[in-house]
């Protein structure tokens, strides 16, 4: 993504001082030659793997090594509970009030959120102001982990949630402002508290869900240590690109280990029943997609899937590389919601999965691969909704085969319509976060 934003322009709620202080730090640290030897020697541990000999294995592993381990360094940069940054630390490429900030993600991450962070310390007391724009996001959830996955080596399977808290059950005042206390005393009765433990350090996600990117705008946010034991000095650079380098030698593997067990050890091509999430965070199913291709664009295979929507105000579909790095998604359709996305005469929605455009409206593009990661998400979902109604069908075709396979009604793209698509959709991400 080319998108800049001048240094007099309106400042994005994303981009706070301490995000841009922190984002200069981390660009420091992922240039130094440490950083930059771990990089290396994860693309090669991608390469031996056996993914690393298919052709979208090799040809993403640089790119997904590089995502994980701008990832890494954000998170070590960020990690002071003495001086908490929510800081915006998944992201595509961009380029904002003079800093040129690379691809950054692990583990799948939804191009409908904007994700952002912070560590706070059990033995201090927090307080996170916020203020919900007029169209914010559908949904704002607060998280409390007991460590950031692979960051040590806590196990593959299991919560690692303390507690969470959605904007459903934030109480906000008239000028939709609120503020949510973090600490480890006795709740006595606080309507927007999350608990943690009083001793140790502990990382809060925090994640801002987009349907309309076009619309909605993130929440303003400020952490605000109020008290606790008196801070420790600021860390060093060098201290900064040891702990960086360490964290990257975690999470690589860790991220490598969860793909072989919970998505390729499940056939190709077939999605299945959904599972329901910690947190409240509704339904969710992972899978891999391997398609054939040849000379010829119609010995092409394509995967078609229909979902059902179950009532949920958010349902989104997306693809990743096959080390779990999201696909590029500004501009271009690697992943979609129900906004984005054309429903079925009957309400459903039916996507394509194709290495090359198929020339319908809905399809998912993995940037000419013909092999990735996919995860459907259903969120904000009403009591009644279950899981086994969630995906009504799930064909795997020859390109010459798609038209009579889609419902009929299905809403095509011209050439001229996927620019125009891509546009629009690199537009509203762009305006989403301040761009």
């Amino acid at each position: 993504m080319a998108s800049t934003h001048g240094a007099g322009a309106t400042r994005s709620v994303l981009a706070t001082a301490g995000q841009l202080e922190n984002e200069r730090q981390a660009l420091k640290v992922l240039a130094s030659p440490e950083i930059q030897s771990r990089i290396a020697a994860l693309e090669s541990r991608y390469l031996e793997h056996p993914l690393g000999a298919t052709p979208a294995g090799r040809a993403s592993a640089r790119r997904a090594a590089e995502s994980v381990a701008a990832a890494a360094v954000y998170s070590t940069v960020n990690h002071d509970s003495d001086r908490p940054v929510a800081f915006w630390g998944a992201n595509p490429p961009h380029t904002w009030h003079g800093l040129v900030l690379p691809r950054a993600g692990y583990g799948i991450e939804n191009p409908d959120n904007v994700y952002r962070h912070f560590h706070v310390d059990g033995r201090a007391r927090y307080e996170v102001r916020g203020r919900f724009p007029g169209r914010g996001p559908a949904e704002l959830h607060f998280v409390v982990m007991a460590s950031v996955p692979g960051d040590t080596a806590m196990q593959i399977e299991g919560s690692q949630m303390l507690s969470t808290l959605r904007s459903d059950a934030i109480h906000f005042r008239r000028d939709r402002r609120f503020t949510i206390s973090i600490d480890a005393d006795p709740p006595d009765g606080r309507r927007n508290h999350l608990a943690i433990a009083p001793e140790g350090r502990f990382p809060v996600h925090v994640r801002d869900l987009f349907t309309d990117w076009a619309a909605q705008s993130p929440v303003a946010l400020e952490v605000v240590r109020i008290a606790g034991p008196d801070a420790a000095p600021i860390r060093s650079q060098q201290n900064l690109v040891h702990e960086a380098a360490r964290r990257l030698d975690s999470m690589g593997p860790f991220w490598l280990a969860f793909n072989d067990r919970f998505v390729y050890s499940l056939p190709a091509n077939d999605v299945q029943t959904p599972r329901v999430r910690d947190g409240g965070r509704g339904f969710s199913t992972i899978g891999h997609f391997s398609l054939q291709g040849g000379e010829n664009p119609a010995d092409d295979e394509a995967l078609i899937v229909t979902l059902d929507r179950l009532g949920a105000g958010s349902l989104g579909i997306q693809l990743a590389d096959p080390w779990g790095v999201a696909y590029e998604y500004v501009d271009r359709t690697s992943s979609l919601n129900q906004i984005q996305s054309q429903a079925n005469r009957d309400g459903s929605y039916t996507f394509v999965i194709a290495a090359r455009d198929p020339g319908v409206h809905n399809w998912l593009d993995p940037e000419g691969q013909a092999a990735g990661i996919f995860v459907l998400r259903w969120q904000v979902l009403p009591p009644d909704a279950t899981p086994a109604a969630a995906v009504r069908s799930v064909r795997l075709i020859k390109m010459s085969e798609l038209r009579s396979a889609l419902p009929p009604g299905v809403r095509l793209a011209t050439p001229a319509q996927r620019r125009a698509q891509r546009s629009q959709r690199a537009r509203a991400f762009n305006r989403r976060i301040g761009l």
